[in-house]
């Protein structure tokens, strides 16, 4: 029997208005308020699209798009992505996978409920 492992995957976007940035980098933590441990793990996987007005940077999009070797509280990250949406009042779109030793998850966005197999 093959033993299932921790992965995780995502295809997530979500477009940003009037997001300034006042520093040069963004703190992924902050942005999506949440814990070290999911910050760090998706970092690497994280990108932005951002351009420059006058003495601010402005951050149009965000994008989450790839895969880790390892699963984190999915409860507790769908909870931080609509708090960001809420907050800009805008919308993700995309999904999710949560794949451990025992379950199989698809949560669609901007809901981000479990997709039920058919």
């Amino acid at each position: 029997m093959e033993d299932k492992l921790n992965i995780m995957t995502f295809d997530l976007k979500i477009s940003l208005k009037d997001f300034e940035l006042k520093s040069g980098q963004i703190d992924l933590k902050g942005f999506l308020n949440l814990n070290n441990h999911i910050a760090d793990s998706i970092q690497n996987i994280c990108s932005f699209s951002s351009y420059v007005n006058f003495a601010e940077t402005i951050v149009d999009g965000f994008r989450i798009r790839g895969s880790i070797n390892s699963v984190f509280n999915h409860k507790r990250f769908i909870q931080s992505l609509k708090y960001l949406q809420e907050k800009n009042r805008t919308t993700w779109s995309g999904h999710f996978t949560y794949t451990d030793k025992t379950d199989s998850f698809v949560f669609l966005a901007p809901e981000f409920e479990l997709l039920e197999d058919e």
